[in-house]
């Protein structure tokens, strides 16, 4: 079996095994002829926007200023020396996002990708030497960019400076990257990206990493809510069979087993866990909204249009995973038909799907919901689109 000219040759697991989160790894070629497919003027179209992740570098004096979004378009003119536009959430702004996030499908699980950045820099070009808390592929595209990588010594993070640089930053190596070249980089290396030769632009495919505080905060709110639906809060604590006490101030063990008894009741189970990172891998980016159909949707409409032989697709913005006879949706978990499950999975992964024959009540009862939200939509074949 031939290895992934997206890995080098590499087979996934051999990947995963010798270079996921442990070291870096430059690729020739990746993906051969790639040039990239937006242009600075899309880069600041989608800048101007609120509701968009955007920031715009500039070096003044020897010193990084930032901006972010909303970034007027007309900002571009002012501009002067070396400067560096980013956008992030590109998947969801556009119809060659997600392609591009889809090449990396059968590599890692789509559940820990997060989003495509592209960043466009002028020559001499860039936010300066920096650490990433989340594995991520530059690619490149269009131009030129030199990278130096520093794998190894103490970190100091420099805060003072409107985008934080690492202080006394020592690279050990250099690649200068051309169009469709890639350079992968596990979390914590520090690495400083340049425009050479001219403008260039990236494209950085960044995988999900939580911190350990962020999961468990996020966690204990999911649960709160959960507490609130099926335990009754008014309830007291109650002791019944309790005894005399072999000493006034003892907590004995009974005590313990009633109280552990009434915790256990909000435990996470197995089946709580996978909904709460269902929801949360797949919940909207901020200021992220959907457009609801202006006629809500009913199960027998939703029946007629899957019987007009069209397709079913998910919104651009909206991210789709499955586990067991559930799918997670914009950050919604819908239960569906067991028989429908190979479907719902196809649509998740190909981001749109034939519509089926028949579906189950359940599943029907889910596109409802879903279509209603804007997270879905029904669309005949002539209307059908890349989105």
């Amino acid at each position: 079996m031939s290895g992934l000219p997206l890995l080098g040759g590499l087979m996934a697991d051999a990947f995963l095994r010798t270079h996921w989160q442990k070291k870096p790894l430059v690729v020739r070629q990746a993906i051969p002829g790639f040039t990239g497919f937006v242009s600075v003027d899309d880069l600041f179209r989608f800048a101007e926007r609120k509701d968009v992740n955007a920031r715009l570098v500039t070096m003044t004096k020897g010193k990084r200023q930032l901006r972010t979004a909303p970034i007027p378009r007309g900002a571009r003119g002012a501009l002067s020396g070396p400067w560096t536009v980013l956008v992030q959430g590109i998947e969801a702004l556009h119809d060659e996002g997600w392609p591009l996030v889809r090449r990396f499908d059968g590599v890692v699980p789509r559940a820990r990708l997060d989003d495509l950045m592209i960043s466009y820099a002028t020559e001499g070009a860039g936010v300066g030497a920096h650490t990433d808390r989340y594995d991520v592929f530059l690619l490149q595209g269009e131009g030129k960019r030199r990278w130096r990588l520093q794998s190894r010594g103490p970190i100091v993070v420099d805060e003072r400076g409107a985008v934080p640089t690492v202080k006394d930053f020592r690279p050990e190596e250099e690649h200068v990257l051309e169009a469709g070249d890639m350079l992968y980089l596990p979390p914590g290396v520090v690495h400083e990206g340049t425009a050479v030769g001219g403008p260039c632009f990236t494209y950085s495919i960044g995988a999900v990493a939580p911190s350990v505080e962020g999961l468990l905060q996020n966690f204990l709110a999911f649960q709160s809510q959960r507490v609130v639906a099926t335990v009754d809060l008014a309830s007291m604590y109650e002791d019944p069979d309790l005894t005399p006490p072999s000493a006034p101030s003892l907590i004995d063990d009974a005590m313990v087993k009633r109280a552990r008894a009434v915790l256990e009741t909000v435990a996470p189970s197995d089946d709580a866990v996978s909904v709460f990172l269902g929801r949360l891998l797949t919940g909207p980016k901020p200021n992220v909204s959907f457009a609801a159909p202006q006629t809500p949707p009913t199960a027998e409409s939703v029946r007629r249009g899957l019987a007009e032989d069209g397709v079913v697709r998910l919104d651009r913005a909206a991210r789709g995973l499955v586990r067991g006879a559930r799918c997670f949706i914009a950050g919604e978990a819908y239960d569906v038909d067991a028989s429908d499950v190979a479907w719902w999975s196809g649509l998740c992964d190909a981001r749109s799907a034939e519509t089926p024959a028949r579906l189950g009540p359940r599943s029907i009862d889910a596109l409802v919901h879903a279509v209603g939200a804007g997270t879905i939509a029904l669309r005949r074949r002539r209307e059908r689109s890349s989105r």
